[in-house]
């Protein structure tokens, strides 16, 4: 099942209660997808009545999702519900129910799975709390893209482990650079086409560091809207969950990807991206940039353009974020 056909699609309103249909009879625990009278879509988690006593709602603000423990009165089965208030924001709901599933999978007690379920709920608070689902604009797809990129080809690299790529990459966490490796930094480009002359440096600080090292990396990109070639946004990140493995990193890589403001929805799966080729260059005294240090007194938030033939001196093989596995 896909966010692209939605499951409460083959589920009819109700005239009293809810009507419901198995998730995945193979889950240790009772999950349903439901609709109720008024036609909300539900993820509905089923228990023994006799539990209802000791199961209690967490209040959690959630934009348009509201939780309820009660008995079915026609089945007499205590049921957890979460429902959606908005079914326009159906495919988002979907992908959350999705993760609460799977992440319940590994285990047995109910009140375990529920505990897992209100923490997920508290990392997509954020995401879910967004009303008008502000999504990622085409530049910033694309420059997340080019951050991806150099994730996969650190873990490929294997000159770090899967762990210290995944925590290298600090610039979802509010850091000053993109990726950090101990006292080295590296910042990511992201350009469209192969014949630019120019890089767009977004602040005075983006080419400043107070560590060791610091390498602007520059992913040139060609897009293509149809996606006969390349990889969209969603499958990359498929991709790379496959790549990294386990549960644990993979969780740590998705928390990263929500501080961005990802979430898998079908407006991800387009256009796609190809690597057309990289540019690795070394920030060193003499680099054409702006610092803070450079700027009169009350400038401030300046953007400027490097062009690429004034730092063709600075051009380095690559970035080798350090030897550690």
């Amino acid at each position: 099942m896909t966010a692209d056909h939605l499951p409460w699609e083959g589920i009819q309103t109700p005239t009293s209660e809810i009507n419901r249909l198995r998730v995945d009879h193979s889950h240790p625990h009772d999950f349903f997808w439901g609709k109720d009278v008024s036609g909300h879509y539900l993820l509905v988690l089923r228990f023994d009545a006799a539990l209802l006593n000791n199961i209690k709602v967490r209040k959690m603000a959630l934009t348009g999702i509201t939780m309820d423990i009660r008995i079915i009165s026609n089945t007499s089965d205590g049921v957890f519900l979460i429902t959606l208030q908005n079914a326009e924001n159906a495919d988002i709901f979907f992908t959350l129910c999705d993760a609460l599933v799977e992440k319940t999978r590994r285990v047995p007690d109910v009140h375990a799975a529920i505990a897992i379920i209100y923490a997920q709920l508290e990392r997509w608070r954020t995401l879910l709390s967004r009303a008008n689902r502000n999504r990622l604009s085409a530049q910033e797809i694309q420059g997340l893209f080019g951050e991806l990129q150099f994730l996969e080809e650190c873990i490929d690299g294997q000159h770090v482990s899967v762990q210290a790529a995944i925590e290298g990459w600090q610039g979802p966490m509010g850091a000053p650079h993109d990726f950090i490796f101990g006292q080295s930094a590296v910042e990511i480009k992201s350009i469209s086409g192969s014949y630019a002359d120019s890089v767009k440096i977004s602040t005075e600080s983006q080419l400043t560091t107070h560590l060791e090292t610091l390498h602007l990396r520059i992913v040139f990109l060609a897009v293509d809207t149809d996606c006969k070639t390349g990889l969209s946004l969603n499958d990359f990140i498929i991709r790379l969950k496959e790549k990294i493995s386990d549960n644990d990193f993979v969780s740590a890589f998705e928390e990263k990807l929500a501080e961005v403001g990802y979430i898998d929805i079908p407006e991800y799966d387009f256009p796609c991206f190809s690597v057309v080729r990289i540019r690795t260059y070394q920030v060193r005294d003499g680099f054409p940039r702006i610092t803070p240090e450079s700027l009169a007194l009350g400038i401030s938030d300046v953007s400027y353009c490097i062009a690429f033939s004034s730092i063709a001196e600075y051009i380095c093989d690559s970035f080798i974020p350090g030897s550690q596995k």
